[in-house]
């Protein structure tokens, strides 16, 4: 029969053992590349997570926006307002007036017609410019 004695033994002869070794390090590998993998599964993870919160957060604030928009649409004083600006409309009875910018001319343009006779502003395009860049 075996002893404890001769147990301890058998146990430190493997360990001592070369070839106990030879199957430990494959085995060690093996699980240290495992959790590395879980490891950077769970940063990978994380890192989306943090990404679709953001994206939360600014679907949230767009929510929000849009309900106080919806709320200032609701109000109908404002309706009739934005109505008016962006789709031209009026009320019944009332008249619109349409006020149109005038065309303004620079001194230099007055001056530069001013200095041809009345005859040549009535010949074609292509003749004004032969006497605007060559003179007479």
């Amino acid at each position: 029969m075996m002893t404890e004695k001769d147990n301890g033994t058998v146990y430190q002869k493997l360990l001592k053992s070369k070839i106990f070794f030879i199957f430990l390090i494959p085995i060690l590998l093996a699980l240290t590349v495992g959790i590395f993998q879980k490891l950077y599964y769970r940063y990978e993870v994380k890192g989306e997570l943090d990404k679709l919160n953001v994206e939360i957060s600014d679907l949230n604030k767009q929510k929000n926006d849009l309900n106080q928009l919806v709320d200032y649409y609701k109000n109908e004083s404002n309706l009739e307002k934005e109505a008016r600006v962006r789709l031209n409309l009026k009320k019944e009875g009332e008249k619109v007036v349409i006020i149109l910018p005038q065309a303004t001319s620079t001194g230099e343009n007055s001056e530069t017609l001013s200095q041809f006779p009345a005859n040549i502003l009535n010949l074609p395009n292509y003749k004004q410019w032969w006497y605007y860049f060559f003179g007479k």
